[in-house]
């Protein structure tokens, strides 16, 4: 989820919009906290008190990699379903979706199969920093959308100025993941293709964390001089969020076994915002049909989401197991250059960068259906 551009209000005064004063949660309070950073938050304390940070880390890698296929793989499948289904009408009619939907895979696509057929592993290798580059970004573009949103349905909003202070904030924890995983030069592998960290200098993270201590007292500030004026606090939500972009990517609070996590968590918070909006879709698009007749309604409200969830798992499995395993294991290719594993990296890497630029122009201000089904 990534928001871009979603200054839903252009002033703190602003008046609620009445759906948001009648319902501020999402799934509701509890839920919306949770999935919104509250349970990693938790569940990195646990992690913190409980397991040695030096403990071996097979059996939590094989825990992720088993909850990828509910939660992680299913929230890269439902971007797809928001683009190329919902928006199937605009698709060539708005550049940018025609960038999003068509230039950007297409680019994707011709940097992987240009290093296949070259036998240029180093140039695949590249895709991987991009695409660990482009994470950060979307993380903390998705964490400003978070906040954005559940502040707005309790009709609480930033101005323009706050909300750029907000984003000069989040901007140094995106330069601080990559920085710590880039620290001194070596060598790391990603399905079998070998990549090379940068070696950035220990005096970029000294400035970058200056940078962030400053932007942090600043918006501390902006929020209490709100309080002081108006009273009011963001929504316990949107503390969630914002708390919980630190945990996953502050190195004080580092935990090699919880950082295998992090992608679901990631993940969880996306679905929150999915699954609303698909829900108040679906009821709204049963309750038309219906016309009354209750029965009928709750059928298709059932129809309608058991199809939605049941095309993004099966999606999910076949794009992220099915189809790659099967290429891996039937191709012909340089298993000594490549590994075992060339058509598992390329999906994973195509859908991973992918999305980024899909979530890019489809969670915006303008989009009626976001408007009409999230924010209220």
């Amino acid at each position: 989820m990534d928001h871009a551009a979603l200054d839903l209000a252009p002033a703190a005064s602003a008046a609620p919009a009445p759906a948001a004063a009648k319902r501020p949660d999402l799934l509701g309070p509890r839920t919306d906290v949770a999935m919104i950073g509250g349970l990693s938050i938790a569940f990195g304390a646990l992690i913190w008190l409980t397991v040695d940070g030096n403990a071996g880390t097979s059996q939590i890698s094989w825990v992720a990699f088993y909850l990828a296929f509910l939660v992680n793989n299913p929230h890269f499948m439902a971007s797809y379903v928001l683009l190329y289904w919902d928006k199937r009408k605009e698709l060539l009619k708005r550049p940018r979706f025609v960038w999003a939907a068509l230039v950007a895979p297409a680019l994707i696509a011709a940097w992987l199969a240009g290093g296949v057929v070259r036998r240029d592993a180093p140039l695949l290798g590249h895709a991987v920093n991009f695409m660990y580059f482009t994470v950060g970004w979307h993380y903390i573009k998705q964490i400003y959308g978070t906040i954005v949103v559940t502040n707005a349905r309790r009709g609480y909003h930033f101005t323009k100025g706050e909300g750029r202070l907000l984003k000069a904030n989040l901007y140094p924890v995106w330069f601080m993941s990559f920085i710590n995983g880039n620290k001194g030069m070596h060598d790391l592998m990603q399905y079998g293709i070998r990549y090379q960290a940068f070696d950035i200098p220990d005096w970029v993270g000294a400035v970058n964390y200056g940078l962030l201590g400053v932007s942090l007292a600043v918006v501390a500030g902006v929020v209490v001089r709100r309080w002081l004026r108006d009273g009011r606090l963001p929504a316990p939500a949107a503390f969630a969020a914002f708390a919980a972009i630190y945990v996953w990517y502050l190195p004080t609070f580092y935990h090699v076994h919880f950082f295998y996590l992090i992608p679901l968590f990631h993940s969880l918070q996306y679905l929150l915002f999915v699954v609303t909006m698909k829900k108040n879709q679906f009821q709204a698009d049963a309750r038309a049909k219906a016309a009354g007749d209750l029965p009928r309604e709750r059928g298709l409200f059932l129809a309608y989401a058991a199809g939605f969830t049941g095309f993004v798992g099966l999606s999910a499995w076949l794009a992220f197991y099915l189809v790659p395993n099967a290429v891996d294991h039937g191709a012909r290719y340089d298993r000594q250059l490549f590994g075992g594993e060339l058509a598992m990296f390329c999906g994973v890497t195509f859908i991973n960068i992918h999305h980024y630029f899909i979530d890019n122009v489809i969670w915006r201000r303008d989009n009626p259906a976001m408007k009409k089904y999230l924010v209220g």
